[in-house]
């Protein structure tokens, strides 16, 4: 195993309490972390691919409400998924 150190970090206060969930867990240190070493290697570019199917129709249905079209196709596929 490798060899940790504590550091102090600011976090907006609801950031905190969203990372205090993962604490019950046992995955708060190891989200930071994988979060961490993502931007310093420059992983943070965006795959759509990394958002689950259900997500990804939730946000186009939010993206379009008045579409009612759209809003029973994708409804139907969410369906589908579950």
């Amino acid at each position: 195993m490798r060899k940790k150190v504590e550091i102090k970090v600011y976090l907006p206060y609801l950031m905190v309490g969203e990372l205090e969930s993962l604490r019950k867990g046992g995955k708060r240190s190891l989200y930071i972390e994988q979060a961490v070493r993502a931007r310093l290697d420059e992983e943070d570019a965006f795959k759509i691919s990394d958002i689950p199917t259900k997500n990804v129709l939730a946000m186009a249905m939010a993206r379009f409400p008045d579409d009612q079209v759209l809003r029973t196709i994708l409804m139907k596929r969410i369906e589908e998924l579950q």
